[in-house]
């Protein structure tokens, strides 16, 4: 029991505090645009993915704890990068990487193909955006418009 206590505070330190400093640089360089949906559904993300991992964690029986936290966090990650709903939160941050800052996000959502850029007011990342471009113009070439309220 003692083991997987100290399991699932190396668990809780992989799948939230690490990945909620790089929510931290998200959020700064959002500069206060629509901080609260972003930081609250990568919040549920991390919270989702600690309870997952707890699952593995009392699965997998192998030492040293931290080994066996840092494996049960890089597989609920690998998990969620491809579940369709945590898919596009699980990449924004290496799209922000790739472009170099924020990203342009797209949805496809009811068919609409529309697209927010970072200067627009409402700028986010949810659930529904499935799609980044790096420029305007290759969201425009993609036949995405942008949307406007």
């Amino acid at each position: 029991m003692r083991s997987f206590r100290r399991a699932s505070t190396w668990l809780a330190a992989f799948v939230i505090g690490l990945p909620a400093l790089g929510l931290v640089a998200l959020l700064i360089a959002l500069r206060g645009r629509s901080w609260a949906l972003l930081a609250g559904t990568y919040l549920l993300l991390f919270a989702l993915a600690y309870l997952a991992g707890l699952l593995l964690l009392a699965v997998l029986r192998f030492r040293p704890d931290w080994l066996r936290a840092l494996v049960a966090g890089i597989a609920v990650y690998a998990i969620a990068s491809i579940t369709p709903l945590a898919s596009s939160l699980t990449t924004y941050p290496y799209h922000v990487i790739r472009c170099g800052g924020l990203p342009i996000v797209a949805t496809n959502f009811a068919a609409a193909k529309s697209y927010n850029t970072p200067d627009d007011e409402d700028y986010a990342v949810t659930p529904l955006h499935d799609t980044f471009f790096c420029q305007e113009s290759d969201a425009k070439a993609a036949h995405y418009h942008h949307y406007e309220h």
